[in-house]
């Protein structure tokens, strides 16, 4: 079933190109200063045509048609220094339907199959392979239950908890995800876990351009999800969530299983008084949209028509395609989250909700050797922060808390998760 885009299919709408470089910004009217008016990382960091949006589908669409016949090591390097943030993407589609972001993943697909992955990326695919995970932590997704004293399994849960790859196995998340459980826990929430039996979304293949790998590891999970008998999927990482969401179904249907975050259930508990924020938290607070939680989460859309010109001139599709533009992300969640802490104010990130700027990497750039990119885009986010007065940066992805830990000294703010602040404050 799988229904990746190629370029060619992506080459007749995408040929309109945005022709006034509003991949690099976001609108204008939302641009509240100088500092912080970039979308894109990619260009923010190299200053050069070539990493943007649009950069990437002029590459693409001279490969389909045949004007360059190889990628050089430049062009290659210029195709994957990119977070895949999807921020050129929305900003596009303020005025157009250009799919930029499937045409840069197309793109990567092609990269792959010409000229393979780089040295850094294939270690991840070959741990993928032989450990069932891209990570180099060692041990089973499941060590985490049996220290706990937990078992597997659903015991006739119909939630199931999909813990993913970073909170099951790096050891720097695991209080976050036992504080998850314990506020789920005391709302008498029934959990089913799938421990050693969990797959991988395997989202590295995907952003590496492995599109049978990942089609692969998307069998495997969705077959997983069907078989524990869950109507409902609970993912704890947010990198899985937008897999789940939208990239999965392009390959195999989870069987009408809804898919939710955790922040999402959370939020609906604190609502029902299940859960009841008590301690106060006195601190000023700026909210983080991942953009897997945020712009990129909304669900694939399958679409059956025809891309056709009118008037020799207009490219339209036939019946109309739907579009993902980013607003309909988990954006107030998170942020209820916060408010209902006592003491908590919140302030926002002139760049925020499907303008949000990048934490800078979902682990792609760093294992290609790219680490000063990522570092250079969490050091612009935290000036951000720094710039709308925040003590605190919060968010509910674990890359997200990484990289911008990684640089929050350097600025005396503190960067921590939605869950752990709302459970230092449910059981303190």
């Amino acid at each position: 079933m799988s229904s990746h885009p190629t370029l060619e299919s992506l080459l007749p709408f995408n040929g309109k190109l945005a022709r006034l470089s509003v991949d690099k910004f976001p609108p204008m009217a939302l641009v509240r200063s100088q500092k912080f008016s970039s979308i894109c990382p990619s260009y923010l960091e190299y200053k050069l045509h070539s990493h943007s949006g649009e950069g990437r589908l002029v590459m693409a669409m001279s490969l389909t048609n045949k004007r360059i016949e190889e990628i050089s090591d430049e062009a290659r390097d210029a195709i994957f220094q990119c977070s895949m943030c999807g921020g050129c993407d929305i900003s596009v589609k303020v005025h157009s339907d250009i799919e930029t972001l499937a045409g840069m993943y197309a793109l990567r697909a092609e990269s792959f199959r010409r000229a393979g992955p780089l040295p850094g990326h294939q270690r991840m695919l070959e741990r993928l392979d032989a450990v069932g995970h891209p990570l180099f932590e060692e041990g089973r997704k499941g060590d985490w239950i049996r220290e706990s004293g937990r078992e597997p399994g659903m015991n006739g849960a119909k939630t199931l908890l999909f813990v993913g790859d970073r909170y099951a196995l790096q050891p720097q998340h695991r209080k976050t995800l036992l504080h998850l459980i314990e506020l789920l826990e005391r709302a008498k929430l029934g959990l089913g876990l799938l421990g050693d039996e969990e797959p991988s979304t395997g989202r590295v293949a995907l952003d590496i351009g492995d599109e049978e790998r990942f089609d692969r590891q998307a069998k495997k999970v969705a077959a997983a999800i069907r078989s524990s008998g869950a109507d409902t999927v609970l993912c704890a990482d947010a990198l899985d969530f937008n897999t789940l969401r939208a990239h999965v179904p392009k390959v195999e249907d989870l069987g009408g299983v809804k898919v939710i975050h955790a922040v999402e259930l959370l939020d609906e508990l604190v609502a029902r008084h299940r859960i009841v924020p008590r301690r106060p938290l006195e601190a000023r607070i700026a909210y983080h949209d991942p953009d897997t939680l945020g712009r990129l989460s909304e669900p694939f859309q399958h679409w059956k028509g025809e891309i056709k010109k009118v008037l020799g001139q207009l490219v339209v599709y036939d019946p109309p395609c739907p579009v993902n533009r980013g607003t309909h992300g988990v954006y107030d969640p998170p942020r209820r989250l916060l408010g209902a802490i006592p003491g908590v104010e919140l302030v926002e990130f002139q760049r925020r909700r499907e303008y949000a700027f990048s934490c800078g990497d979902e682990g792609v750039l760093s294992a290609a050797g790219w680490e000063e990119f990522v570092r250079n885009t969490a050091r612009h986010r935290m000036d951000e922060a720094r710039e709308v007065g925040a003590q605190v940066v919060a968010s509910a992805c674990p890359n997200s808390e990484d990289n911008l830990a990684a640089v929050a000294p350097d600025f005396s703010i503190r960067v921590a998760n939605v869950v752990d602040l709302l459970h230092d404050s449910v059981t303190g």
